[in-house]
């Protein structure tokens, strides 16, 4: 991983010449974008947004006014002191080493935890989990599966590179046929491009209808309509050699579409391959790093987020209760400390809120933090200028390759002296 020199107006990064370089926008990490420019563009909307969102540096500022870091650390170390309920989020737009820091930070000040995973709003989050998921890596859906079926596909999923890079290649060994079942079809229909229309209230009853024809059994009272769509699925199935389902989280958060769906994907498994690739943050969540966010909490906190109180040694899981959402919502955390950029989800209710709320903001952007009660440290470029891994949604680790070097502390200096204030706090407190 080579830095090299930026030139002052930022627009060529390497005197013109094209760079390849890693976009950590949305879960799929592309590690092949080659950047001429910032101003050009990369031919992938979330890219752009990627790259273009931190042109302008961030400034370190103490509710509205231009402070120094280290006044902004101990300003910040203080307030996550003295908060009553703090609560750890953001993440997904960071490195997981960046990642690991802030929850030994959340693990000091006793906050809540949440990454905004899907999962961690989902009602039966812990069931849809033990139910299993025959999935695979996107690299496998690209070169093996002759039918790909887009199974209630979030349509943002037209504004990333997915398509291009893992639908319209041709596998192996011959063609592919994509399917979309959903309101909007993922492709313009084709003779190898179908789509069927099936509203997301009836995508339950559409996989237990399609998992009874493959398994032989009777099938539920449906429509006509869908009976009709679950036959075609079915001959389109059978005379696939490989089958590759991709899904997005839907609205509902019970939990029933995407366990219907692994039911009907483990029935096919056991007939021919078969396999599914879940994006999990096709929606964009603040960042491409949500696996990631979701690996370093479960493996020190036991699960991906919704925690209710950070500690090493055992921390509670509790989906749609104690995610980050439904805890500002009910206005039971009075300190909200980000780590990145903001998810907009959890920007629109800080800004609908009437309970004013202290933030505590590590971002390269400058106006991603309300100035009231707030303290905001600004560090590098989190798309042009960190180090570090992120791990894309289907467990494979990515290193990002900066274009520039830094004109700012990196997000992992600032954590790291927020950590080292804090936890000199904590021990003067307790020698006391």
């Amino acid at each position: 991983m080579r830095d090299s020199t930026p030139i002052p107006d930022d627009s060529a990064p390497h005197g013109g010449k094209p760079t390849q370089t890693t976009c950590g926008g949305c879960e799929l990490l592309c590690e092949d974008l080659t950047v001429q420019n910032i101003k050009s563009g990369t031919g992938c909307t979330v890219g752009d947004s990627w790259f273009t969102s931190s042109v302008s540096p961030a400034e370190t500022t103490i509710d509205g006014r231009k402070a120094s870091l280290h006044e902004a650390v101990n300003v910040a170390a203080e307030r996550l002191l003295s908060a009553h309920q703090p609560l750890l989020t953001g993440l997904a737009s960071t490195t997981l080493d960046a990642i690991q820091t802030a929850c030994r930070i959340a693990d000091y000040i006793d906050a809540a935890v949440d990454t905004n995973a899907h999962d961690n709003s989902c009602l039966t989050a812990p069931t849809t989990v033990r139910v299993g998921k025959v999935s695979a890596d996107f690299e496998e859906l690209r070169d093996r599966a002759d039918l790909a079926i887009c199974w209630g596909v979030d349509p943002f999923i037209k504004s990333t590179r997915f398509i291009e890079r893992f639908l319209q290649p041709k596998p192996q060994d011959g063609s592919r046929r994509i399917i979309s079942v959903g309101i909007t079809p993922t492709l313009p229909p084709s003779s190898h491009n179908l789509h069927f229309p099936v509203p997301e209230d009836q995508l339950v009853s559409l996989a237990r209808l399609v998992d009874a024809q493959l398994t032989h059994q009777r099938a539920g009272n449906s429509s006509h309509d869908l009976h009709t769509i679950a036959n075609q699925l079915k001959k389109l199935i059978d005379t696939a050699r490989c089958v590759g389902f991709i899904s997005t989280p839907t609205a509902e958060t019970t939990g029933l579409v995407n366990w219907s769906l692994s039911q009907l994907i483990r029935s096919l498994a056991h007939q021919k391959p078969c396999f599914e690739i879940p994006l999990n943050q096709i929606v964009s969540q603040g960042g491409g790093n949500l696996a990631g966010a979701s690996a370093v909490c479960t493996w020190r906190f036991g699960s991906s987020g919704a925690i209710p109180l950070a500690s090493s040694s055992g921390s509670m899981f509790l989906p749609a209760e104690a995610d980050a959402q439904n805890l500002i919502k009910r206005n039971e955390v009075d300190c909200i400390f980000i780590v990145g950029r903001i998810p907009s989800q959890i920007k629109e209710l800080l800004n609908k809120s009437s309970d004013p709320k202290t933030i505590i903001h590590i971002t390269d952007k400058s106006n991603q933090t309300t100035l009231e009660n707030s303290v905001r440290l600004g560090c590098a470029s989190l798309s042009d200028s960190t180090k570090g891994s992120m791990l894309r949604s289907d467990g494979r680790l990515i290193s990002l390759r900066p274009f520039t070097t830094a004109d700012a502390p990196s997000i992992q200096e600032i954590l790291n002296q927020l950590l080292h204030r804090i936890v000199a706090d904590v021990r003067n407190e307790g020698s006391t």
